[in-house]
């Protein structure tokens, strides 16, 4: 809407119904007089504010955010329409700024990350950008930053830990959380970090690991012929090497020394930062082998199935619940229990802590130690009840 030729604006006092209700057109607050709400013809609201500048003979018009419901509430417009105004009036260029949105600043901060070389580059992307398996914050990639409210931020949150867990509701907040934080410090947002007015909630440290039953039953399903021909293998590396499934997923054979048995991870694709160096036995190699056989003409290790964006597998959850159901698992696993199944089967078979680390990619053994703990503890019950009957 072009909001310099729009007519007279119409005296209204905003609530969120009559927000909800108003018919095309321009329309004042009544309690914040430089407060606008803009209507268009196809229904679209927005929050503006408006101020005559005397000495230069035209008013100002800046957008602050959408309204309506689900967007920018009544009084946060009113919030921002003051603070905005007293911008103007203090002396801040009268030239209206560009609103960052929530994409503008995710990709921002990704960028910043590649640039870097940090570790999971895209870890804030793919948490805003969930394709599917519940809530997330896709929606609002096109809202500016000045738009999302802590009462908005709030819902959503609850929203995630109603439909997966509170988890995935604290990684999503700090994702909220970094990319605010970037936008501010690049001083490309003026306005304050929401995230950082909720409250983090920590999940207890998960200590999920398979059985010598449940491993059993995964290794029968993953012979159904009803799955994909991936999945056999897929899984089974997993197993064998107890790798991040991601890592899998982005395998190339560049990387892969079968001669040599050894798999290195690049230091870019690595959680550490750092290249790992994953040795492989007999039959991870012969599992390579088969997938080289099955896909000869291509880099990846694992080639999309469905022609995906990277060119390689991206989402193996679904084909893990599907193994899950058929295996009849009765209490739920991940596919990082699978990593974690890894890791105390090399501590229960009596390997020390540091060759786990070793084998996990942990270059420090202290934060095995740390994620490991729980078997620590099984191993003292465990050592009581031999002594004690």
């Amino acid at each position: 809407m072009d909001h310099s030729r729009t007519k007279k604006a119409m005296k209204l006092h905003f609530t969120e119904r009559r927000v909800a209700d108003a018919a095309p057109g321009e329309y004042v607050d009544d309690e914040v007089k430089y407060l606008r709400l803009y209507v268009s013809e196809s229904g679209s609201r927005s929050w503006g504010i408006y101020k005559w500048i005397a000495e230069k003979g035209y008013a100002v018009r800046r957008s602050i955010g959408l309204a309506g419901p689900g967007e920018m509430t009544v009084d946060a417009a009113r919030a921002a329409a003051r603070s905005a105004y007293d911008r103007l009036k203090s002396g801040e260029s009268a030239k209206p700024e560009k609103s960052i949105t929530l994409k503008d600043a995710l990709t921002s901060y990704t960028d910043k990350l590649k640039t870097e070389k940090k570790k999971q580059a895209k870890w804030a992307e793919e948490i805003f950008t969930r394709k599917k398996g519940g809530v997330d914050y896709s929606d609002w990639l096109k809202k500016p930053l000045s738009a999302i409210t802590q009462e908005m931020l709030e819902k959503r949150q609850a929203e995630i830990v109603s439909t997966r867990g509170q988890g995935a509701a604290t990684r999503a907040l700090k994702a909220i959380r970094a990319v605010y934080a970037h936008a501010i410090k690049k001083a490309k947002y003026k306005g304050e970090n929401i995230g950082k007015a909720i409250d983090l909630v920590e999940s207890p440290a998960r200590t999920r690991v398979l059985s010598a039953d449940e491993l059993g039953r995964v290794l029968e399903a993953l012979n159904s012929p009803e799955l994909m021909p991936y999945v056999r293998p897929f899984f089974r590396l997993l197993m064998l090497t107890g790798v991040r499934w991601g890592n899998l997923c982005a395998a190339n054979w560049k990387d892969i020394d079968l001669e040599a048995a050894e798999w290195v991870i690049p230091a870019e694709e690595s959680k550490s930062g750092h290249a790992m160096h994953i040795q492989l036995i007999p039959d991870a190699v012969a599992l390579f082998q088969e997938q080289r056989k099955r896909h000869p003409e291509s880099d990846w290790v694992f080639p999309s199935p469905k022609a995906s964006q990277t060119g390689h597998l991206v989402e193996p959850s679904f084909a893990w619940a599907r193994v899950r159901e058929i295996a009849k698992l009765k209490k739920h696993a991940t596919l990082h229990d699978l990593r974690r199944t890894f890791g105390s089967q090399l501590l229960s078979a009596g390997e020390s802590m540091a060759l786990v680390a070793a084998a996990l990619g942990h270059r420090d053994p202290a934060i095995t130690a740390k994620h490991y703990a729980f078997m620590e503890r099984e191993a003292v019950r465990a050592g009581i009840k031999r002594a004690l009957g």
